[in-house]
């Protein structure tokens, strides 16, 4: 009986998911790479908000620096048409031209400061996905302690239980054992009182 129980125990034990052999050294180092993982990601996401902020304030510089060129721009304008039509007619294209510039360096100002925005929503995105992933996996390894645990106090309580039977067993045939001895001691003496008398 004894060796049917160990069989059983020895069987629940290569049959267990692996998940609930490993040690828990190897679970929390895993919790603690995936914490790293987000933590990285997040400061990624601050350093991209700051360049952010520094691709707007050269987008305002370069703004204010085309308008400072436009309207020196249109008084050269006004100043060559007053002197001659042909100055003023250049002057009005080099305007033009320098206008047509500082609206274009403004625009691309403009899309970089969008391009930075948009970079800096999806690396803050990806920083967010990483770390709820980071949180599921830890309360994902979380479950997994808890469940090996209590697989392992049940197979616990059942060895418990099979050595209590054992023992049980054990007592109840020894008991059995000396009583049918002491009957055998007592039937020996009985015979052999018997014979003595006879022989008297």
């Amino acid at each position: 009986m004894a060796n049917e129980n160990t069989n059983a125990d020895t069987e629940e034990v290569v049959d267990t998911p692996k998940i609930y052999t490993r040690p828990l050294p190897e679970i929390l180092d895993e919790m603690d790479k995936s914490i790293r993982s987000a933590t990285d990601a997040a400061s990624q996401a601050v350093l991209a908000a700051r360049e952010a902020k520094e691709a707007e304030e050269a987008a305002t510089s370069a703004a204010r620096e085309a308008k400072e060129a436009a309207e020196v721009a249109r008084k050269t304008s006004e100043a060559a048409a007053d002197a001659a039509s042909q100055k003023a007619e250049q002057a009005a294209k080099e305007a033009r031209k320098a206008e047509e510039t500082a609206i274009n360096a403004s625009e691309d100002a403009a899309k970089r400061v969008q391009e930075a925005k948009m970079a800096t929503r999806e690396i803050a995105v990806e920083a967010v996905m990483k770390a709820e992933q980071a949180v599921r996996e830890a309360k994902l390894v979380e479950e997994s302690a808890i469940t090996a645990s209590q697989e392992a106090l049940k197979k616990t309580e059942a060895v418990r239980k099979a050595s209590e039977e054992v023992t049980a067993d054990v007592i109840g045939r020894t008991e059995q054992a000396i009583k049918e001895v002491r009957l055998a001691e007592e039937n020996t003496l009985a015979a052999s009182q018997d014979a003595l008398k006879k022989a008297e």
